[in-house]
């Protein structure tokens, strides 16, 4: 791996470095991969690819963490109006200069939850990718927060996000999927199951089904990976009963 920059962000060191076998950069953050795409920002991630299909019926979507920026720019690129929400200032600029984030993409400095708090704006998709070292997603998403950010949803929207599950019997995404749906919306769960320490995509939408899944599993079967679809197994009214 090659070096190509090493910067002081707010939740620590970041290392972007070019791998010297196919010519994608990363960026690590605390020694943890955040990002890895191509020269022109397409992300090697599964997930990416799958939020942005889950969200391809979006148009103006509110994207809420940005590492390298490579779910903006896949999303840019398919002709959706952004607005991207960050707490790290530094994210934005390493975006901008190493994976090819557009320059149109509105950029805004604010932790998330004071953002979402604070909007009045609606969004017809949300998407959510926020984390880092010793981030906790349960105390991160909780009620409150994931009220708020239902509420910024126009009729008819969706919040699609990425969260991390330690095992299958983790519970995490299936609670944070019950906050985020309230009694409107329905939960899908996309993941590899008995993979430890995974990326869990969390699906909440309007409709009875999942409409993309003909193309979900096209590209699930393409990255050579365990990933399927569940259903979310809480709805918040069990969150209410203290199924928690």
């Amino acid at each position: 791996m090659k070096l190509l920059g090493r910067y002081q962000g707010r939740n620590g060191q970041i290392d972007i470095v070019e791998c010297s076998w196919d010519g994608t950069r990363v960026y690590f953050e605390e020694g943890v991969r955040q990002s890895q795409a191509t020269r022109d920002g397409e992300s090697v991630f599964t997930y990416v690819k799958l939020m942005d299909e889950l969200l391809s019926c979006s148009q103006q979507i509110l994207i809420l963490g940005c590492g390298g920026g490579n779910l903006a720019t896949r999303l840019s690129r398919h002709g959706k109006k952004l607005t991207m929400v960050d707490i790290n200032p530094i994210s934005f600029v390493l975006a901008h200069r190493f994976f090819e984030l557009p320059d149109e993409i509105p950029c805004i400095v604010s932790d998330f939850r004071k953002f979402v708090f604070d909007d009045r704006a609606y969004y017809d998709g949300i998407a959510i990718d926020v984390g880092g070292p010793e981030f906790r997603f349960t105390d991160e998403f909780d009620a409150e927060t994931c009220d708020a950010i239902r509420a910024r949803l126009a009729p008819g929207g969706r919040i699609v996000m990425n969260a991390m599950v330690a095992n299958d019997i983790d519970p995490t995404v299936d609670r944070i999927a019950a906050r985020l749906a309230g009694e409107d919306l329905r939960t899908w769960i996309v993941d590899e199951q008995g993979i430890e320490n995974r990326n869990a995509i969390i699906a909440c939408t309007p409709e009875k089904t999942l409409g993309s899944r003909a193309t979900l599993e096209r590209v699930m079967r393409q990255s050579h990976e365990r990933w399927s679809i569940r259903r979310g197994r809480l709805r918040s009214r069990d969150l209410a009963c203290g199924l928690r």
